[in-house]
């Protein structure tokens, strides 16, 4: 048997099993005289527990569990352990999973999420949050919601990412011309890497380290809390600087349109503002953790380079416009880069 297919195996028999322990947990929801009945929920992310979704996701256990008087209860799965994000998501969907965070691969399902997922739109931290306290993020979850069956509950952060490289300096988009660039699941994310001349090569997350190694990459563009804790910062020899970001998007938490619909109004409040609060803290989180992350690359001898940000933002805007056109999301753009101040 391929040692590839061990760890999926892994998955799929842990949500088959959390398919039927949910089933019958759900069946006792609903019943409290308050509205809130006992339920468990399953919460699952491809990140490990050093990263800040599980530091959101921790603070969320804690509050809904508050919150509810213990009714209801979380169960953490962090570190893929359920699955990479398109299974995750698919589990939502299937009911085996309750909560997950809609990264890149999520425009499988929801095309919308591209728009989030398009290099240097979003310029950083402060102009994420921006967006997701503008009707931006409100027109987003409605699509979302539309497009791929998942109410969007609030909003995490993945913090900024850079594009990090094993010799090649990055300072203007010529400097990309023919990188094979690792790239998550998303159309959006690829077509616009071809844009800035890169050859982008999709690669799951847990795999990043050992591409660079082997040679099958020869960079990534990964936040810097990620490249600290997957170590990359071992094998390369460049990264951006953190002033420009290469994506700073919003990360939408998703639950599947059709079991929030089973939950009482009291439960839905109770996990709105719970989720609220924990994604709050999960981006303050980010912030701090970001500072030290860099501060690290950065002191095992890892050059960061500066980088001419309106040439990448000139070369890569026909990939924003041509991708707001076909979501039909022209007006979104215009709000998204109106809020960049």
């Amino acid at each position: 048997m391929s040692h590839h297919f061990l760890p999926r195996l892994a998955s799929v028999v842990v949500a088959a099993a959390l398919l039927t322990t949910t089933a019958c947990t759900d069946s006792r929801g609903g019943g409290g005289g308050d509205g809130v009945g006992e339920r468990e929920l399953v919460f699952a992310y491809i990140t490990p527990e050093t990263f800040p979704y599980h530091d959101g996701a921790t603070k969320f256990k804690e509050l809904i569990e508050e919150k509810s008087d213990g009714k209801i209860t979380v169960r953490l799965y962090p570190g893929g352990q359920l699955g990479n994000e398109r299974e995750i998501n698919e589990s939502i969907l299937d009911g085996a999973v309750h909560i997950g965070v809609g990264a890149g691969a999520l425009a499988g399902l929801a095309p919308s999420v591209n728009l989030l997922e398009l290099p240097f739109l979003i310029k950083d931290q402060d102009h994420m949050q921006r967006i997701v306290d503008s009707p931006v993020a409100e027109d987003l979850a409605q699509r979302i919601k539309d497009e791929g069956g998942f109410e969007v509950i609030s909003w995490f952060s993945t913090g900024d990412s850079s594009i990090q490289t094993v010799d090649r300096p990055i300072r203007t988009p010529s400097d990309l011309a023919g990188l094979k660039l690792r790239s998550i699941e998303n159309a959006a994310l690829a077509d616009s890497l071809q844009t800035l001349g890169a050859s982008p090569t999709p690669m799951p997350f847990g795999e990043v380290y050992t591409g660079v190694q082997t040679g099958v990459i020869v960079g990534a563009t990964l936040d810097w809390g990620s490249v600290y804790s997957l170590k990359l910062h071992e094998l390369i020899g460049y990264a951006t600087t953190p002033e420009v970001a290469f994506l700073a998007e919003p990360r939408p938490i998703i639950v599947a349109s059709s079991y929030w619909e089973t939950l009482s109004d009291a439960e839905r409040d109770l996990i709105r503002e719970a989720m609220t609060e924990a994604a709050a803290h999960e981006r303050q989180v980010f912030r701090t953790a970001q500072d030290t992350a860099i501060d690290n690359v950065e002191g095992a001898g890892v050059e960061i380079t500066d980088i001419d940000e309106e040439a990448f933002t000139t070369a890569v805007r026909p990939a924003w416009d041509e991708w707001a056109e076909e979501l039909g999301a022209q007006e979104m753009l215009t709000t998204i880069l109106d809020l960049r101040d």
